[in-house]
């Protein structure tokens, strides 16, 4: 992957076998080890820590960056932490930590991710809601680079279809948020936890975007002033609403699953992806944090709560949330740091056994009336999981309220 990029007739990305100095690593490492480090075990992808390479961005000014640690590796593209370490005067990314994206598709398939992302952020500056800008995730640059075919499709072991041969390799560039692991103070997290709830519910009703992957791993905050603001991350399987009717992939299942919710667990599911089960989503990285955690980025010992959801299969995971969803009321195990969760976990449970008992009875057909049956939500379960529900609950933590940062929260979603 790098030999082809260096050989880019475009020359817009140049790595360079040269690595910091302070670093220790052997400068005479070539290139041709950065491909076999691309391809390897997610293991051994950490010596690609200390490359040094030179990006060309859109604005014109030739970058210096390092690698400092790798974020995420998957087969077709990796997630790194970069460090700007150009000399150029007055360069104001120098020194300071970036995310960077790689990975590759085809000339004429667009980032779908960036694409929702920049429509969300134009749409919140258009409409006066700027607010929902320190909420969402930043894109500061991206480039497409020429990719050589032969190399993809040796990567993938497969062949490409034919409209996916002329591969381009895109460069992602975004500011960097931090975890929730990095998070000490258990107000800060339930403020996170509600900014978004807030940030999802502006997305579905303002730029019709929903977002299908709400995990742990994607939702960071960041700091700005020395104030915690939520950010809902990674919009690589989010759809937007108007083409859920229309685009094969938006009626995939999608999500992670130890935070999915239990019908699209189920591969006979056909009723596709609705913001409830992303509230559902919400609901179970709020339990697994609270109740798997002695604080934010400390495991508890083993063995730990809702393990099964993260090792077994998706047919065993799903009926294991549907009992936990709709059977006697479980004993949620909060740890002592996260206390003040608890009545959040009780009560959004109430709600969603509620509205799940109620989708049992009326699946089996044993409503008194046709019209009743006729009346059932499946949007919302009868209106038992909803925004406004879910808001009722998270606004407050510890009997004071947390910040609302959307002025026109109607009341009444």
């Amino acid at each position: 992957m790098a030999c082809k990029l260096n050989e880019s007739s475009s020359k817009q990305l140049r790595l360079t076998p040269n690595l910091h100095p302070s670093d220790g690593f052997n400068h005479a490492r070539n290139l041709k080890q950065l491909v076999h480090i691309f391809n390897s075990k997610e293991d051994d992808v950490d010596d690609f820590v200390g490359t040094i390479y030179d990006l060309e961005c859109s604005d014109g000014y030739t970058r210096t960056f390092v690698i400092k640690g790798i974020l995420h590796h998957a087969e077709g593209s990796i997630v790194v932490e970069v460090e700007c370490i150009c000399t150029r005067s007055g360069c104001e990314w120098h020194g300071v930590r970036k995310v960077m994206k790689i990975s590759y598709s085809s000339r004429n398939q667009t980032s779908e991710e960036e694409e929702l992302i920049r429509e969300a952020r134009l749409k919140a500056e258009s409409t006066g809601n700027r607010w929902a800008l320190n909420h969402l995730p930043n894109i500061l640059d991206s480039i497409a680079l020429p990719y050589d075919k032969t190399t993809v499709q040796r990567r993938f072991k497969k062949p490409l279809k034919e409209q996916d041969e002329d591969c381009v390799m895109r460069v992602t560039l975004l500011d960097k948020l931090q975890p929730l692991s990095e998070l000490d103070n258990a107000r800060e997290l339930a403020q996170v936890f509600y900014d978004i709830l807030q940030i999802h519910q502006w997305l579905h009703e303002c730029p019709g975007i929903l977002h299908r992957d709400i995990s742990m791993g994607n939702i960071m905050f960041r700091r700005i002033d020395g104030k915690v603001y939520g950010v809902l991350n990674d919009f690589d399987l989010s759809s937007r609403l108007q083409d859920m009717d229309k685009d094969p992939t938006s009626k995939q299942r999608t999500g992670t699953r130890p935070f999915m919710s239990h019908e699209l667990l189920d591969s006979c599911w056909q009723g596709g992806h609705c913001y409830r089960h992303d509230l559902e989503s919400l609901f179970y990285v709020v339990l697994c944090m609270a109740c798997r955690y002695e604080s934010p980025g400390v495991a508890t010992v083993e063995p730990r709560a809702y393990s099964e959801w993260f090792r077994d299969n998706d047919y065993n995971v799903l009926v294991n949330k549907y009992f936990f969803l709709t059977g006697s009321r479980p004993t949620i195990a909060t740890q002592a740091y996260f206390a003040g969760f608890k009545r959040w976990l009780i009560s959004i449970h109430r709600s969603m056994r509620c509205g799940y008992i109620e989708l049992a009875i009326h699946a089996s057909g044993e409503l008194d009336t046709d019209h009743e049956q006729h009346q059932f939500d499946w949007t919302t379960l009868n209106n038992c999981v909803t925004y406004a529900k879910m808001r009722s609950v998270m606004s407050s933590f510890d009997n004071q309220s947390l910040e609302t940062h959307w002025a026109g929260w109607n009341s009444n979603h």
